[in-house]
């Protein structure tokens, strides 16, 4: 059989509704006898902010809308259908409204540049023709620059290890007022007199130096090293399948040359003339008329 439902549940709902919502629930709590946690059960349980929204008044609903102006209003007198007049020049030159081909607009950092032949400048189309496009050789370059790469990093480790840091400086200036002392001569008497001037400049207020600890930036070079080399080595794997394709490729070439000399012997073989190797002897005897 269901508990019944405490009566303190409903009353505590009342209290927090006659406040407007606005009596915590701490003081609830103290006023019905029972811990805040359980009148903040009651009121997630039993929705107290969707009854407190649906006992609001509700309207009778807002006035029927009406499409289009009010009778007889005078918004479009002289309208001929919403065009410019005859011989305006407002869209003169366009032609739709869309950024002229080859603009560089969209261009930030250049990483994803639509790169044209014919927008190209006159040293770029003679380097287009002069870059070695060979795979070879771009992997072989490529490994290059990455051994530097890695020679350079490793420069670096060995200046930090020898104590050679770099310091970072940071230098704060503010915009503050100045009193300058500015000599200034008497009209009347010819002596020179030294004022105080109020001016504004820039005024270094701060000067910060910080040391980095070697052991941080060699763990980071390390770490960006291990990328170059990761790099390094997928290129050399890269060039290694490609000579060992290319050396495939060439094989099955001459396979297929082979082949096909084989056949053409044969082929010229079945097709050739017998040749006729017997021996004919002819004998003729001597007429006698002849031996006469």
């Amino acid at each position: 059989m269901p508990r019944p439902r405490d009566p303190r549940r409903d009353k505590a709902f009342h209290l927090w509704e006659e406040s407007g919502g606005s009596k915590k629930l701490k003081d609830i709590a103290e006023e019905l006898g029972v811990t805040s946690n359980t009148v903040r059960k009651w009121k997630a349980n039993d929705k107290w902010e969707e009854k407190k929204k649906g006992s609001a008044p509700k309207s009778k609903g807002s006035a029927p809308f009406r499409q289009g102006a009010p009778k007889g209003n005078q918004n479009a007198k002289g309208n001929k259908g919403g065009k410019a007049p005859p011989g305006n020049q407002n869209a003169k030159g366009n032609r739709g409204g869309a950024a002229p081909k080859g603009n560089k607009n969209s261009v930030r950092t250049g990483e994803y540049e639509s790169i044209l032949f014919d927008f190209m400048d006159d040293t770029e189309k003679e380097l287009f023709g002069q870059i070695e496009t060979d795979p070879l050789y771009q992997i072989d370059l490529t490994i290059r620059e990455l051994s530097l790469r890695e020679r350079r990093m490793m420069q670096r480790i060995s200046k930090i290890e020898n104590g050679l840091n770099e310091t970072q400086r940071r230098v704060l200036q503010q915009l503050r007022k100045v009193k300058d002392i500015v000599p200034t001569k008497d009209q009347k008497t010819g002596l020179v007199k030294h004022q105080a001037l109020m001016n504004e400049r820039l005024v270094v207020t701060e000067i910060e130096e910080v040391s980095e600890p070697s052991v941080d930036k060699i763990l980071r070079l390390e770490e960006a090293m291990t990328r170059v080399t990761d790099k390094r080595l997928k290129a050399i794997r890269q060039k290694y399948e490609m000579i060992r394709s290319m050396d495939e490729h060439e094989l099955k070439l001459r396979g297929i040359y082979l082949t096909n000399e084989t056949k053409q012997a044969e082929l010229e073989r079945l097709t050739a003339r017998p040749v006729d190797n017997s021996v004919h002897i002819t004998i003729k005897r001597k007429r006698k008329d002849e031996d006469k």
